[in-house]
């Protein structure tokens, strides 16, 4: 918890935190008020003053997180040297995330059902990231002379390969697949795996 800041800011961020910990091994449906006063050590009372449920108080957590990771996503790369390098930082940056938080990427990834409101969180982040990747795509093609590809088959590629992406990354840290996990490697290699896809499906090769 960062020293100095105001006691309302510290309990909200306690509250905040009592629930990443919790989601690790519970999913949002069975995630009790209850339990998160008690971890945190404030009324119901005091918790509804900062949210108004506990859907309210999830759907802030993993809006702040896709905020986060977009943040973050996009800082990995600023001193990029390549396209190559570019996929790799971000795609390097996305396995740390994912492994860190396996509790909140388990909520905006497998419980639309028990949590509507994750699917509006996930489908605002997945346009959101998929209009950089197009973007960088586009600028990459201007610069080295290729043909512009259409924007309709780069939206499709980039969405096929991110939905590959997070379930290769479940199969990882949130599932341990037995037959996956001897060759999955370090965070690296994963991180390799991917990137060589992204650049193949793209056809970003490497600067000469």
């Amino acid at each position: 918890m960062a020293p100095g800041l105001r006691k309302g800011l510290r309990t909200g961020l306690r509250i905040r935190v009592a629930a990443c910990q919790l989601l690790e091994g519970t999913g949002p449906d069975r995630l009790k008020i209850h339990d998160l006063c008690e971890l945190t050590g404030v009324s119901q009372g005091t918790l509804y003053l900062y949210f108004a449920d506990r859907d309210d108080l999830l759907a802030t957590l993993l809006q702040e997180f896709v905020a986060f990771l977009h943040e973050g996503l996009a800082a990995s790369t600023h001193h990029s040297a390549s396209p190559k390098d570019s996929v790799r930082l971000a795609t390097l940056s996305y396995c740390r995330y994912f492994e860190a938080n396996t509790g909140l990427m388990r909520c905006l990834l497998h419980h639309y059902e028990s949590f509507p409101k994750a699917r509006a969180v996930v489908d605002a982040w997945n346009r959101a990231w998929i209009e950089t990747i197009v973007r960088s795509v586009r600028r990459w093609q201007r610069r080295n002379g290729h043909a512009a590809t259409p924007l309709r088959d780069l939206r499709r590629r980039a969405y096929a390969l991110g939905g590959m992406v997070d379930q290769y990354l479940n199969a990882i840290y949130l599932y341990q697949d037995p037959y996956l996990a001897p060759v999955a490697g370090d965070i690296r290699t994963v991180a390799d795996t991917l990137t060589r896809i992204w650049l193949r499906a793209f056809d970003l090769r490497p600067d000469p």
